[in-house]
């Protein structure tokens, strides 16, 4: 009789439990299709992760065992039979035999990220100096992860040259092998690269990266650099990264996760490291110590948390039934194509309504049709996570997680709690016009001049051009404000389309005296709580909460008026330090209406120069931001005060706007040669600027055509003047410099602090 509960062996693993078996090696059949994952499929891997370790770190789950990422089904065959592997080497055969049926893309993905991850480890420890303090006990963290990591790419044959092989091979391409070589047994991409790494890891020589193939598939390359550079930047940097939504930083960690989990029990010492935040250099302990914690969150959240469901069938045929059951329904559904049923049942059992041709299906259809742009599967389930993430925010403040069964829940408990069907259809209407919203947003340009969509006005034309400062800076939780003020000029309420454009300008001006002034962390927070504050007390989004909420967020950080904001912004607000694009502005508000002022500005009467315009802010006559001293003083050509531990050659006197594609030969010439460029920027009339390259060459100066062709096509030019025509009695220097930079934060202050006034 035949006994159906034995024939399907079915369990729930870890990752590292999965791939933590003594002996066990992972074969993948030939006919098997490469390996094939794209960067979507990462990006979605390091999203969840992100996420998830997010949750944790804000507190989000009140029992942090609960959070868990569930990867999808492995399954695998036990192969008893070693003539079924070829080639074989008898003599390096593991104990077990698994045969990968389904999900070799995840394990294969997975067993690349575990060396990537021992790599930063390494890394880090690397870092620290044996007189250090701390050297033992980092050492003894890292060598506990080591341990951790290794099964997951390899497997102890407790023989042969190195006894570590290699945990994932593919049928008729490679082969365990006792002693051979690592390009003669092991030519897939992925085993090749598993092979060299472990050679080099046992012989203790530099570990390898993933080698891009000289043709064929080279996903395997970039999805290793993808990766690499996710940890080295977003997860390593998170403690002083300026976008504290890109993942957490230690602090946050240390203070919701258990600490047997990062390294095994308490280290207060570690923590007060930690908690000193000096992270004025990698090498110091309290920045070496974050992106350890950091780094070991992601090891901990994949090999811990992560999961899969593993399917053992007994028999291959009914493997492959398995396989082709589970993979019939094809592209699986977002959480929002699974919200709509529930939609259209509450309004067809709603007395007098069907949905059909309802106002449910109208404004349910605005969010359909956004996410039909989407060009492939995986774009549209990203698209839905952004799109879920920020409405959830607007709607009562929460960080709304990317795992599907979370954003199901999360829209069917939202809908559902409404007592009303008139307070449901109400939030389908507002669902579909923040889709509105957000899809405008996505697909605004501002090309030609165009004005975003449905505003008009006095000032339509510099919200447009604050829109695309926002979108440039990847400023996202700009939507959630404005997207809520966006919803009455959808319904055409009077006096809608103003208060938009003033809410517009107040969170430009609120982004921009932030950033300004310090980094994103807390920045993307400080929305939440705004969201939260409403919800619990009632509130809607107006002009008086929004003007109430920015006060007090900036009063938090210190910004309160034009001293305190000049204080903060005087060493913040560099080249290479605040956000290119708050740079940008700065130098455009202080160019706006001005005049030249003996090497400085100084304000104009109105309307002599525009420059906070949507016209200047899209032109590539304005793109690239310019040292005016360079950023290296070569040859000594420029004055020294200029390149002190200040570093005023960073700041913003120093810095104008030129086109985006000027030629950089003059960029490390001196201040008098330097000069006849922009007085050739400076210029309409190209008779002058002929006379000007003459007079270069009477000075002994060859000024690069390509660059002079450039200047000349410039159409923006009133912003040069006050550097073209510095008195010759006036130095360029620290001096000049530093003056020029109070006058561009004094302008820049009243151009755009509206938020403040």
């Amino acid at each position: 009789m035949l006994n159906v509960e034995t024939s399907f062996l079915t369990e729930n693993r870890s990752v590292y439990d999965f791939l933590n078996q003594p002996g066990q090696g992972l074969y993948i059949p030939l006919y098997q299709r490469d390996y094939s994952w794209d960067s979507d499929n990462i990006e979605q891997l390091l999203e969840d992760i992100s996420r998830g370790i997010q949750r944790i770190a804000n507190g989000e789950v009140t029992d942090d065992n609960k959070e868990i990422r569930f990867l999808g089904t492995i399954i695998t065959v036990i192969e008893n039979n070693r003539q079924n592997i070829y080639p074989v080497d008898p003599q390096a055969v593991p104990s077990k035999i698994e045969k990968i049926i389904d999900g070799q893309q995840r394990v294969s993905t997975i067993t690349l990220m575990s060396t990537i991850l021992l790599k930063r480890l390494l890394d880090i420890k690397a870092r620290v100096k044996e007189n250090n303090p701390l050297h033992n006990e980092i050492c003894e963290i890292c060598d506990i992860w080591d341990a951790k990591l290794k099964p997951l790419f390899c497997f102890d044959l407790q023989r042969g040259t190195p006894k570590l092989k290699p945990k994932v091979i593919r049928g008729a391409i490679d082969y365990w092998t006792r002693d051979r070589g690592v390009d003669e047994a092991y030519k897939s991409p992925l085993s090749n690269y598993l092979g060299n790494f472990i050679k080099a890891y046992c012989d203790g020589t530099a570990l390898p990266i993933v080698p891009k193939q000289s043709e064929g598939n080279n996903l395997l390359h970039k999805n290793a650099k993808q990766i690499k550079n996710w940890l080295e930047n977003d997860v390593a940097k998170a403690h002083i990264n300026d976008n504290d939504d890109n993942f957490s930083r230690a602090e946050m960690i240390l203070e919701h996760l258990s600490q047997d989990m990062i390294w095994e029990y308490d280290r207060p010492e570690l923590v007060d490291i930690i908690r000193q935040a000096d992270f004025s250099s990698n090498k110091k302990d309290s920045y070496i110590l974050s992106e350890l914690v950091q780094t070991i969150a992601v090891c901990h959240y994949l090999l811990d948390r992560c999961c899969f469901t593993i399917i053992q069938p007994t028999d291959d045929d009914w493997a492959f039934d398995m396989f082709q059951s589970l993979n019939a329904t094809g592209t699986p559904l977002t959480a929002i194509e699974t919200f709509k049923p529930t939609v259209v049942n509450t309004t067809d059992n709603e007395p007098g309504y069907q949905f059909k041709d309802s106002e449910c299906e109208k404004y349910f259809k605005k969010v359909e049709d956004f996410l039909s742009k989407a060009p492939n599967a995986q774009q549209k389930n990203k698209w839905t996570n952004d799109f879920l993430t920020s409405f959830f925010v607007a709607y009562d403040g929460r960080t709304m997680s990317t795992h599907f069964s979370y954003q199901r829940k999360a829209l069917d408990a939202a809908y559902n709690e409404l007592p009303s069907f008139a307070q449901k259809e109400q939030f389908v209407k507002t669902f579909g016009n923040y889709a509105e919203f957000y899809s405008t947003w996505m697909s605004y340009t501002g090309v030609d001049g165009a004005l975003f969509p449905r505003i008009v006005g006095l000032d339509a034309d510099i919200a447009s051009m604050i829109i695309l400062m926002l979108k440039e800076s990847n400023h996202k939780m700009a939507i959630t404000v404005l997207g809520k003020m966006y919803e009455p000029v959808i319904n055409g309420e009077l006096q809608a389309v103003d208060r938009f454009v003033h809410s517009v300008k107040l969170i430009g001006s609120y982004f921009f005296l932030w950033r300004s002034a310090w980094p994103n962390s807390g920045l993307d927070t400080s929305y939440r709580e705004f969201f939260k504050y409403l919800k619990n007390n009632g509130k809607s989004v107006d002009i008086y909460e929004i003007k109430r909420f920015i006060k007090e967020s900036l009063a938090k950080k210190g910004i309160t008026d034009y001293a305190s904001w000049r204080s903060l912004a005087l060493s913040y607000l560099r080249y290479a330090n605040a956000n290119n694009t708050i740079v940008r502005l700065a130098l455009l508000a202080a160019a706006h209406d001005t005049q030249p002022d003996n090497g400085s500005i100084k304000e104009g009467r109105d309307g002599i120069s525009p420059y906070l315009t949507l016209e200047k802010w899209i032109s590539p006559d304005l793109r690239t931001i310019e040292h005016i001293s360079p950023q290296s003083n070569v040859n000594d050509k420029w004055d020294t005060s200029l390149y002190t531990d200040a570093k005023e050659y960073q700041t913003l006197g120093n810095l104008t706007l030129l086109p985006q594609d000027i030629n950089s030969s003059a960029g490390n010439r001196g201040w008098e040669e330097k000069q006849l460029y922009y007085e050739c920027v400076s210029q309409t009339d190209s008779l002058v600027i002929d006379s000007i390259r003459n007079r270069a060459l009477a000075k002994g100066f060859s000024l690069n055509e390509q660059t002079l062709e450039l200047l000349k096509n410039c159409r923006y030019n009133k912003h040069i003047d006050s550097i073209a025509k510095k008195p010759d009695s006036i130095a360029w220097d620290s001096a000049l410099v530093s003056r020029r930079t109070e006058d561009i934060l004094s302008i820049a202050w009243k151009r755009l602090s509206f938020a403040l006034d």
